[in-house]
């Protein structure tokens, strides 16, 4: 497991580690259906990254299936407790903060990147970051496929409200931006909080605080953050979108990594 620095919001999922697998809400982690539609036509040998060690659901789909798998991210206890509850050897979990430089030796290599609601996680200036950090580890012609969490999530909705009704909104939510400051967000957090599964509320709170900004996303955005995205004299264009039955205004988008010298 290699390390990399990382940025503060690491503390908040350090926090966390695998309480979000193991007592967390269950329709924060992909259904079984929702694997299906992330593996799909996925062969067994293939490379493929998984972006984010909390979806340890799909790592062990992957590597169940016989993929190359590797997880990144950027919380060392998200990583220690995933490598800990998965089979020795089984993948390689590397420590590393997807918005920041891809260590060399994992650049152009894979076949497949998976991340399930990671985007939504991200602020404006982490999401070109963090897609242009998935192009980085692709190979020509490999595929990202990302599922988001469109428009608001049924808390940020009472923050809104509750922060308009006191007078505090514009506090922590940039309207214009559609980014919303958690650790800005005061007694409004607190008044808005909902249960995340069986996780402790006092420690959901100290979560959502650490974890600071973030973007939220109409499918347009999402788009264009794909299609504008680059590494080097590489793009990505758009395949498919498919929507997420079981999760309401969640949708996969599928993208396909090429080098723009062999588009003339």
């Amino acid at each position: 497991m290699s390390s990399q620095t990382v940025n503060d919001k690491s503390a908040a999922w350090d926090l966390i580690g695998s309480l979000f697998w193991k007592s967390g809400r269950s329709t924060a982690k992909p259904s079984d259906e929702e694997i299906a539609l992330f593996t799909a036509g996925i062969p067994s040998g293939a490379r493929c990254a998984v972006v984010g060690a909390s979806t340890k659901e799909l790592v062990e789909a992957l590597i169940a299936h016989g993929t190359e798998a590797v997880v990144f991210d950027f919380s060392e206890r998200m990583c220690l407790e995933l490598r800990a509850a998965l089979p020795d050897d089984s993948c390689e979990i590397v420590h590393h903060d997807i918005t920041r430089p891809t260590p060399a030796r994992l650049r152009g290599g894979q076949d497949f990147v998976l991340n399930d609601r990671l985007v939504n996680r991200f602020s404006d200036d982490e999401a070109r970051q963090g897609v242009e950090g998935m192009l980085s580890l692709l190979a020509d012609g490999g595929q990202l496929r990302a599922s988001v969490k469109l428009g608001f999530y049924p808390m940020d909705e009472r923050m809104i409200a509750a922060g308009r009704e006191r007078g505090t909104l514009e506090s922590f939510y940039a309207a214009e931006r559609k980014v919303i400051d958690f650790s800005a967000a005061g007694d409004v957090l607190a008044h808005s909080l909902l249960p995340h599964g069986e996780i402790d509320p006092d420690l959901l709170l100290q979560w959502y605080r650490g974890r600071g900004k973030e973007q939220r996303f109409d499918h347009e955005d999402i788009v264009a953050l794909l299609e504008t995205a680059s590494f080097g004299d590489r793009g990505m264009r758009l395949l498919s979108t498919t929507d997420f039955a079981q999760a309401p205004a969640t949708r996969m988008y599928t993208a396909e990594a090429f080098t723009a010298r062999t588009e003339a």
